[in-house]
């Protein structure tokens, strides 16, 4: 029997030269480690850089299977899921055109579902600038965690249009944990993320309102939940004995709690 199709939504905003040339790097390096064929769904807000029917994309492997154009741009939640409406595969695979999948990416998230009937969310281990996520080396295992960068989940799912762009992700693994379902993270591969490529070089100063925006509700709808995977998306770390503190722990917030929206 033939894997379940995946279908990638792949949200972007590539203004400048670099950032093109990084969603080439991407898309290319998803289509050659990939097991299976896929369908790639290209969002692109504000310019048609990757639109087939105004360029001339080159290699074969950059042509996206489905295009979609947003000018002036809705925001990249209802961007992403503008592309998930176009998804035929059984799985939706959400991530950024600054992340890098490794070989045999599509088989390892499989796996996560395959081996774990309660699966809601696979991701993959990952190397950024500073830390690893995940194992330093590859080990033959999954793990009970999160990887927001690289988030796949069944089809009939949608991030909340609420949020503008940011706690999305964190809110989703939420609902998905109250469903009853978990997130895995497969150790046996690892990709390399660049770290916000495009919300530091294009209107930072737009980010940071939104980040406030995404923040302050997310803490408003889940602050209060006693599980365990809001603890460690909250302080990146739950501890046997002392899982108050991370509850507890102060962290940075980018919005003032005291200060009505």
């Amino acid at each position: 029997m033939s894997a379940p199709r995946i279908s990638v939504v792949l949200p972007i905003l590539v203004p400048t030269p670099f950032l093109r040339s990084m969603t080439r790097f991407c898309i290319e390096t998803l289509r050659l480690h990939a097991d299976q064929p896929f369908q790639l769904i290209v969002v692109e807000a504000q310019e048609n850089w990757f639109d087939p029917a105004h360029h001339d994309l080159g290699l074969a492997v950059l042509y996206p299977d489905s295009y979609l154009n947003f000018s002036p741009k809705k925001g990249s939640v209802k961007e992403f899921n503008a592309g998930a409406n176009l998804a035929e595969g059984e799985f939706i695979l959400s991530f950024g055109n600054d992340v890098f999948m490794p070989p045999h990416w599509d088989t390892e998230l499989l796996r996560c579902f395959k081996d774990r009937p309660d699966c809601g969310v696979a991701s993959l281990s990952a190397f950024e600038r500073g830390a690893i996520i995940g194992p330093p080396e590859p080990i033959d295992m999954i793990v009970e965690g999160h990887y927001s960068p690289i988030m796949m989940f069944r089809s009939g799912d949608r991030m909340d249009e609420a949020y503008r762009k940011i706690y999305c992700d964190s809110d989703f693994i939420m609902r998905v944990y109250e469903r009853g379902q978990r997130s895995y993270r497969s150790c046996r591969a690892h990709a390399h993320h660049f770290l916000r490529m495009t919300t530091d070089s294009v209107n930072p100063a737009e980010h940071r309102v939104d980040l406030a925006h995404d923040e302050r509700l997310f803490y408003q709808r889940w602050g209060k939940s006693p599980l365990a995977i809001f603890g460690t998306l909250r302080a990146g770390g739950y501890i046997f004995g002392r899982e108050h503190e991370s509850f507890l722990r102060p962290i940075q917030l980018h919005y003032d709690p005291n200060v009505a929206a």
